[in-house]
This record gives C-alpha cells, sequence and structure tokens, in this order.
C-alpha cells in the first residue's frame, strides 16, 4: 500500500481542483530533463542568447533552442514574467522554444553502419538457422531412437523415455532460443543505431566505439591484409569466418554485460520491494528467486479500460477497485479462468488476497506511449498498429483528432479485416483448396475479425461523441480550458497468490526435477554437443525468468532510487526525467534492457519458432504412426499403348544434345550408356525415377512395356543380400534396383512420400536453404559463400550420432560400394527424383558414380558436411541435373555444376505441379521425341498436345487411352 500511494503521488498532471495549480503555470522556471527512454542523453550548450539540448537520433539531431525574449509593455499575459526595472518600466520576459532537426549523417558514416549491421545481421540469420536446426535435430532424433519407425521392429516403449525427455526439452530450447534471438535483434539493432546500449555499459564512449571498431574493421582489415601479404589463394574465405567469430565474440559480451545488468538491478531494488536495506547478498538472491516464482503462479486480471481524461499521467487514470468507478468504459479482460483455477485448489497451495493487489504495467511506469493528434495520424498507423497497445487519443484542443479521421479509423480498421479475410480465401483458392474448407476457413476469420471489430467501434463512436459533443459548445476555441483525450490502457490486479511453501515446491520441481530428465538423455545418448548445448539452453531460460526486472517494478511501480545517491528519495515518480547523470544513466540501461522482453521481435520470434516445432512436432507423430518409413509403393497409375502407336515427331536437327544418355558428352568417359545400352535418353533416367514410387509386383510389366521385352529386368536378390550383409544400416531408405540387357544396372532411388521423408528432407537441406533466403536478401550476398559453407559445416555437429547414422546417403553409397565389390556389373548409374534425385547426386559424387537427378536437391553448399565429404571437382564430374522451370526444390543447396533446364507447362496456380516427374517426363518426349518410347496417357491431360499415330491413321491417343 506504501508503495501504491507512493506511485499515485505525482505532481506532473496537475488537475484544476489544486488550488496552487494556475500559480504554478503562471510563474513556472523551465528546466529540461532527460526521461531515461531516451537512449542517448541530451548535451546541454548555454550560449548569451539561448539554450541549446542537443538529441542525438540516429543519424540526425534533434536541436532545442529555448530563448527568452524581453520587451517593455503595459499589458501583461498571463502566461508571462514580469518584472520592475529601477525606471518604474514594467518588462515582459517570454521563453521561446524552438525544434528542429538536423542530419549529420554522412553516407559514408551510413555505409559503416550499414556494414556492421550486414555483419551482424548475418550472425542473427545463423543464430536463427540454429536455432531451428536445433529443434530439427532434437524432434527428428525422437524419431530414430523409434525401432518402428527406423527398423520396423522392437517393442513401442523403447521410446518412452527419449519422447518424454524431447517433451520436456522442446519448451526449454524454444524460451531459450527465443532469448537468443531476442539478443541478437537487440544486438542489431543497437549497432545500426549507433550502439547506444553498447556505451552505456560504463566503459566509457571511446573505449566502446575502439572495440567495436577493432572486432567489426579491425581484426578483418589485418587478416585481410595479412593474408594478402602472405600470398595465400583463400584469403576471401579465411576473412569471412575471421569476421564472422570476430563479431560472434562482441555479440557474447554483449550478451553477457545484458545478463550482468539485469541481475545487477534485480539485486538492488529488492531491497526496496522488501524494505531491507540490510539485506545479504543470499537474501536478496533468495528473494528474487521467490518474487519472480511467486509473480508467474499469481492470478491476475487484466482488464483494458479507455479513460476519457485531461490528466497527463497514466497512474492518476486508475479504478479504485477492481470493477472500476464507472469512469472508465471496460473493453476486454483476461485471466479470469486461471484465477478461478487457483480458486478451486486448497488453501495449502493458494489463498486469496483480501483486497486485490495492484500491479503496475510498463506503459504506466514508464509512461512511454505513443500520442495519436490531428498532425500524427495517418491511415498506415491506424492499419499497422498493434490494437491493444496502450495510447493517447486527443479529442479536445488544438490537436484533436478531427470526426473525419476518427471515421477513417474505423474504416480502415475494417477495410483492413477485409483485405485479411479476402487474401486468405485468395491463397486457398490459388491452393486449389475445396470449397467446403475454404467456407470454413473464411467463416471463422470474419467470427474473429467482428469479434475484434466490436471494440474499434465502440472507441470510435465514443470518440465520434466527444467529438461533436465539444464543436457544439466551442470547446476546441476556448484557450482557458484544458486539452481532453482518449487514454488506453491495461489495468491488472493480482487476486490469488501462491503460499511460500507451494512457490518453492513449483522453484524446486520445475528447476531440479524436470530439467534433470533431458540433460540425463542428452547424457545417456552420447550426445556432448546436445547436453552443452541444453545446459546453455537452461541458463538463458533461468536468467530470463528469475532474473527478470519486470514482477519487481510491477510491484515498486518505477525503478526505485536506481541511480541516486544513498538517503535520497524518488521524486514525482520518476515521471519528470532523471534529476542527475548517474540516474539517468543506471534508469535509461536498464529501460532499454527490460524494453528487449516486451519488444515485437520477441514476440515475433516465439511465434515463429513455435511454428517450426509444430510443424516438426506434426510430421514426427505422423511419422511415428505411420511405421516404416520403408513404405510398400503404390499401383503405377500411368497408362501406356504399345510403345510402337504414337509418338512426338521432332526433327534430328532440332533435337538438343541433352535428350540422349550422354547429355552431349559422348567423348566422355562418365557417359551413362554404351552402344548396345538399352538406355538411349535422358528420358529413360526419367522414367527409371518414376518406378521407385511403384509397388514391386508391378515394376517388371511397365519396364517391359518402357524398354521392351528382355532388355530391363527388375534385381528382387541383391537389395536383401545387401541389407542381410549390413544389419547396422537403418534400412529407412526406399530404393530398386534394374539391371539390362548390357550388364549395366541403375538404383532408382524414391523421392518424398513417407512422413519420415520430409523428415530427412528437413535435415539434409534445412541450413542451405535457409541461408539462400538470407543471401538473396542482403546486398551482394554471394561474397558470403565461403561463409556459408562454414556455417552449414558448423550446424551439422549439432547432430546426434543416431540422425547421422540414419540419413538415407549413408545407405545408399554402401549400396554402391556392395554392388562394385560383387563384380556382378559393368556399370552402375543412380538415379532419383526430388528428395531421391538429391540421395542420387550425393552418392553419386562420393562414390564417383554418375547420378541424375529430376528436380533434385543440390548438394553443393552442404558437401562438406556430408560424412565422407565431398569435392567440388566429384560433384562436376559425376553428377547431372534436369530442372524444370518454375520448380523451386532443384534450386535448394546451391546452383548444379551441370544441368537441363526444361519447360513447365502446369498452371500457375499449381505450385508443386512442375515438380512433378511425370510432367517432367512428357516434357522431355515432348521435346526429344520419343523414338522407341511410349508416350503415356496422361501426358495429354497435362496440357501436352495429341502425339501422331505412327500407322497415319489419325486416331488419337486419349482414345486408345480410353480402350486401354
Amino acid at each position: 500500500q506504501k508503495h501504491e500511494d507512493r506511485n499515485k503521488s505525482t505532481l506532473v498532471g496537475l488537475s484544476d481542483d489544486d488550488p496552487s495549480s494556475s500559480s504554478r503555470r503562471d510563474n513556472h522556471n523551465s528546466r529540461v530533463l532527460d526521461h531515461y527512454s531516451l537512449p542517448t542523453p541530451s548535451s546541454t550548450v548555454r550560449f548569451r542568447s539561448a539554450h541549446v539540448h542537443v538529441y542525438d537520433s540516429q543519424g540526425s539531431q534533434l536541436i532545442m533552442e529555448e530563448r527568452l525574449t524581453t520587451k517593455t509593455n503595459t499589458t501583461v499575459g498571463k502566461n508571462d514574467s514580469l518584472s520592475l526595472h529601477g525606471n518604474g518600466e514594467k518588462t515582459n520576459t517570454t521563453s521561446n522554444v524552438t525544434v528542429k532537426r538536423v542530419m549529420n549523417a554522412s553516407p559514408e558514416m551510413l555505409f559503416l553502419r550499414g556494414l556492421y549491421s550486414a555483419i551482424a545481421f548475418f550472425k542473427g540469420a545463423f543464430l536463427f538457422i540454429f536455432a531451428v536446426g536445433l529443434l530439427l535435430f532434437l524432434i527428428v532424433d525422437v524419431a530414430n531412437q523409434a525401432r518402428v519407425i527406423v527398423y520396423g521392429e522392437g517393442n513401442k516403449a523403447d521410446i518412452v523415455y527419449p519422447l518424454i525427455s524431447t517433451i520436456l526439452a522442446v519448451p526449454l530450447f524454444l524460451h531459450g532460443l527465443t532469448q537468443i534471438m531476442t539478443l541478437v535483434t537487440s544486438f542489431v539493432t543497437d549497432v545500426f543505431a549507433g550502439s547506444p546500449l553498447l556505451n552505456s555499459f560504463g566503459y566509457g564512449v571511446v573505449l566502446t566505439n575502439w572495440i567495436k571498431f577493432i572486432f567489426f574493421i579491425g581484426i578483418p582489415a589485418v587478416t585481410f591484409v595479412s593474408l594478402l601479404l602472405s600470398g595465400s589463394s583463400d584469403f576471401h574465405s579465411i576473412t569471412l569466418v575471421t569476421t564472422f567469430l570476430s563479431v560472434t565474440f562482441l555479440f557474447f559480451c554483449f550478451s553477457i554485460n545484458i545478463v550482468y545488468f539485469r541481475l545487477l538491478c534485480c539485486l538492488y531494488l529488492v531491497k526496496e520491494l522488501y524494505e531491507r536495506e540490510d539485506m545479504t547478498f543470499t537474501e536478496r538472491l533468495k528473494y528474487t528467486l521467490f518474487t519472480a516464482e511467486e509473480s508467474s503462479l499469481s492470478g491476475k486480471v487484466h482488464n483494458n479500460y479507455v479513460y476519457e481524461s485531461n490528466v497527463y499521467d497514466l497512474k492518476q487514470l486508475d479504478s479504485n477497485s477492481l470493477h472500476g468507478n464507472g469512469n472508465e468504459h471496460l473493453y476486454s479482460t483476461h485471466g479470469q479462468w486461471y484465477i478461478k483455477l487457483t480458486q478451486l485448489m486448497p488453501d495449502k497451495l493458494f489463498t486469496t488476497l483480501d483486497v486485490p493487489k495492484r500491479c503496475w504495467t510498463q506503459a504506466e511506469i514508464d509512461f512511454n506511449i505513443p500520442f495519436y493528434t490531428k498532425s500524427s495520424w495517418s491511415l498506415e498507423s491506424v492499419f499497422c498498429r498493434r490494437k491493444n497497445e496502450s495510447y493517447v487519443a486527443m479529442v479536445s484542443g488544438l490537436s484533436a483528432l478531427t470526426p473525419q479521421q476518427s471515421v477513417s479509423s474505423l474504416a480502415c480498421y475494417f477495410f483492413g479485416a477485409v483485405f485479411y479475410i479476402l487474401l486468405v480465401a485468395g491463397l486457398m483458392v490459388f491452393a486449389q483448396a475445396s470449397p467446403t474448407v475454404i467456407a470454413v476457413v473464411v467463416s471463422l476469420f470474419v467470427i474473429y475479425w467482428l469479434w475484434h471489430g466490436r471494440k474499434e467501434y465502440t472507441t470510435i463512436k465514443h470518440t465520434n461523441g466527444i467529438l461533436r459533443r465539444n464543436n457544439e459548445d466551442g470547446s476546441d476555441d476556448n484557450e482557458d480550458k484544458h486539452d481532453s483525450a482518449l487514454f488506453q490502457k491495461w489495468v491488472t490486479y493480482s487476486v490469488t497468490k501462491p503460499t511460500p511453501a507451494f512457490t518453492w515446491s513449483s522453484f524446486i520441481f520445475k528447476n531440479i526435477f524436470i530439467a534433470m530428465i533431458p540433460l540425463s538423455y542428452f547424457c545417456y545418448s552420447r550426445n556432448l554437443v546436445g547436453a552443452m548445448t541444453y545446459i546453455v539452453m537452461c541458463i538463458l531460460c533461468f536468467e530470463k525468468t528469475y532474473f527478470d526486472i519486470g514482477p519487481i517494478v510491477e510491484a515498486l511501480g518505477s525503478y526505485g532510487t536506481l541511480g541516486l545517491k544513498s538517503g535520497a528519495s524518488l521524486q514525482h515518480g520518476g515521471l519528470l526525467g532523471a534529476a542527475t547523470r548517474e540516474e539517468w544513466e543506471q534508469k535509461s540501461r536498464l529501460y532499454h534492457i527490460t524494453r528487449m522482453n516486451n519488444t515485437a521481435s520477441r514476440r515475433i520470434w516465439a511465434k515463429l519458432l513455435n511454428f517450426f516445432a509444430i510443424i516438426f512436432g506434426v510430421i514426427t507423430v505422423a511419422a511415428i504412426s505411420a511405421g516404416s518409413g520403408q513404405e510398400e509403393g503404390a499401383v503405377p497409375y500411368t497408362t501406356f499403348p504399345p510403345n510402337d502407336t504414337f509418338f512426338y515427331d521432332v526433327p534430328q536437327e532440332k533435337v538438343s544434345p541433352m535428350c540422349n544418355a550422354d547429355f552431349g558428352k559422348s567423348n566422355d568417359s562418365n557417359t551413362t550408356s554404351s552402344l548396345t545400352s538399352p538406355i538411349k535418353y535422358l528420358a529413360d533416367y526419367n522414367f527409371l525415377s518414376i518406378i521407385a514410387y511403384f509397388r514391386t509386383d508391378s515394376i517388371q510389366s511397365v519396364l517391359n512395356t518402357w524398354f521392351g521385352e528382355g532388355a530391363a529386368f527388375l534385381d528382387e536378390d541383391m537389395i536383401p543380400s545387401f541389407r542381410e550383409t549390413h544389419p547396422e544400416l537403418p534400412s529407412a531408405a526406399s530404393f530398386q534396383l534394374v539391371t539390362f540387357s548390357d550388364g549395366s544396372a541403375v538404383i532408382c532411388v524414391r523421392g518424398t512420400k513417407a512422413y519420415f521423408d520430409f523428415l530427412v528432407d528437413a535435415r539434409l537441406y534445412y541450413a542451405a536453404s535457409l541461408f539462400q533466403l538470407v543471401q538473396s536478401a542482403m546486398p551482394f550476398g554471394f561474397a558470403f559463400d565461403a561463409l556459408i559453407e562454414f556455417c552449414v559445416n558448423r550446424l551439422s555437429d549439432l547432430e546426434a550420432a543416431s540422425v547421422k547414422k540414419a540419413s538415407y546417403y549413408v545407405e545408399t553409397t554402401a549400396l554402391v560400394n556392395f554392388l562394385r565389390k560383387s563384380g556382378k556389373y559393368t556399370k552402375i548409374t543412380i538415379t532419383g527424383h526430388s528428395l531421391g534425385g538429391g540421395i542420387a547426386l550425393i552418392t553419386g559424387a562420393q562414390t564417383q558414380t554418375m547420378a541424375i537427378a529430376i528436380s533434385g536437391p543440390s548438394a553443393v553448399m552442404g558437401r562438406s558436411a556430408m560424412i565422407p565429404s565431398i569435392s567440388l571437382d566429384d560433384i562436376k564430374k559425376y553428377t547431372y541435373a534436369v530442372i524444370p522451370s518454375r520448380d523451386i526444390v532443384p534450386l535448394v543447396g546451391g546452383e548444379h555444376m551441370n544441368s537441363a533446364s526444361i519447360k513447365c507447362r502446369a498452371d500457375i496456380n499449381d505450385p508443386f505441379g512442375c515438380h512433378m516427374a511425370y510432367r517432367s517426363l512428357c516434357e522431355l518426349m515432348y521435346t526429344c521425341g520419343n523414338v522407341e518410347r511410349p508416350v503415356y496417357c496422361e501426358c495429354v491431360s497435362n496440357g501436352y498436345p495429341e502425339p501422331t499415330a505412327i500407322d497415319g491413321s489419325g486416331k488419337s491417343l486419349e482414345s486408345s487411352c480410353e480402350a486401354i
């Protein structure tokens, strides 16, 4: 109650009931104080004719000039200061304040800050990809531990321990990774703003700037010059890696300082909260942990009010009770369900407070909220603002919002709602969703926006009523009256709280018992990197949860006497600004550190990481439910007329060299076919990549239709023999072995089909694909190739041994070596579509075997992370890719070193149509001609022209296919 009374005794908002308010306004001495929300303090310069206050603001300066003008006058205004000269004349002294903005940032300085920010941004991108990878590897490891997935045998009880450990670890990882991303976002923005937070750590502006210069520019520059002088040919990549490591170290120091100052402030303010100056360090630590745990368990109600007032102080705009005092409008409330739940608990766990305890929000403490005035209003600010943010909307006075602006705000809100609804509907139509699904989703969105729109409508209606009332009584023209505004703010009360015994029991249970289960699992699985990472996440979560200044400040209602001399008291609740430079430095630093936990960036990162975790989790659950990753293939859903019935007639001179099986490299020893080989066309490999999806008992008949009787054979003996010889391999990959009449063999690797395949896709290519997005977003992103390769390799170190072992390419590489040792085949080739194509490219480069990928991702960016690693020379010599236009999958992993680009005739609203292997086969047959190969019936339905009947009868392929 003492804290609450103190927080309400402020002189900032002076009401008309104060008898001395008029005299104070008439005879005030102006004094400029810096509020701690400023990133840098002002510089005050005194001249004979003016006082100048300079505020730095990201490449510009706001200059406030205060001048005193004196003139002799017999009529004195009420806001002027009077003085009587010796000759009896009265003078009128007026204080004029001029505010102007001066640009002081040169293009060179902006370039340097941009360079700093680009490097810091890449560091942030690496940490984000690290976060996604950590979640992915954590969840995939559970899938690999489940023998029902990897081996198709074993007891389901074997997954209980890994499953429980992972479930307990995922929330902690999400919390810790969100904290890391929040820190790196603050680091990037602080660097671009000129490092005001970094400068506030107390090392001095000069030393801090030199440290930043050394780590961002000095160390990389010295490294670059030294490598040039030494004649190193790898100077570019080494310099990039050195820059990355130096910025990483600076970010580590930045984060350590953030944690240190947050801990220091908690231990200082907890003494004021409990009003015990004689607390020992152990007692302060104990009460800090207790306050944080008690606050997290307490039942709190959050009421959203809108006040109409002319008092410029959020703390005076306070309800006298939990249910308000009738002078405000309650628009929403949260937390009632949890309060009811705690009230049902036994008294030994929770107690209900006799009088709800007021908890001060950050907006009330800082009073740093935006104004909506006639000049600052814009449709963009209305459309993009957070709907629940605190704000001040002027409704009377010279700067009041106009009725047109008020109505436009409401119209803008509903326009945005309609836009979002139509956008969702349009995307679903584009994705060819069913009308029922579209109707259900759109209805849910309409209900959601109408529910939230009622608050906007009520607020605007209230605003318009005030504006009309002011226009009727002419209050806007009366200078004697105060301006009125609508204040939106959140009022929080603590209704229930846990008992001390339950508070400490909860603390021990969460931080000792639950936290130890995942750690023991990481140690049990011998995942040292995972265990160390988990410990780091635990430290981050513990610091964020228990050394958060929020619970202490919400009880104090201010930052207390932080920065004041011993024995000094806080004046006016701290809202007038800092009285001394020491007070400003400490409170400004704490303010900006505290704001990290309440910024939009933290909410965005939390939602993004939760989204990835949910996606990976759903796929993992589906994979566990589906069973083995080696599901039986499908029955062929393609129809082939006899191979001598129809053909696409393409003149030989128009046929591209890539159409042949040697890809136009007939003099190369690495060609895939001989003169006697049944494989003559690139389309043959496209066809073989498709049969990997077929059921085993249906493949031979399709081979006979395509190649002719006695040319190609499905070998059903070698693969079982291989699996018996290599029982240590996971047997999760799916592939077929086709042999030919000339003694050659082709391994056909299946692409993504089972749920487990999606996890393999993500594990192999998530880092490369995300780094490609980052690279495309950065100017001169191509210069970061060497750094991306370094980062991808470091991310692979996170994987557990079981995850690496489950990689499909490990099995296909072993299969190629097994077939070679058998000595049965004159030549071995490997092919596949999509994921199967990517696996084929990796295996081909590892075993120096020719590999052909249809719509497969590249192995260039992640080549060094493979086991064993592969070289660019082997990729260039032994791999070939077919890339349909508008297919994004082959773009993942870097640029293919040998490739053939083909057209795609799928509809523009079919996002995966160009990735289908059947369309690629039709395109190759239509472009290259289909001599000696049948045109399958679905080509015409996929948008390709009717082929020509060989017998000249003019019959159509469609009619022949219907007969078949």
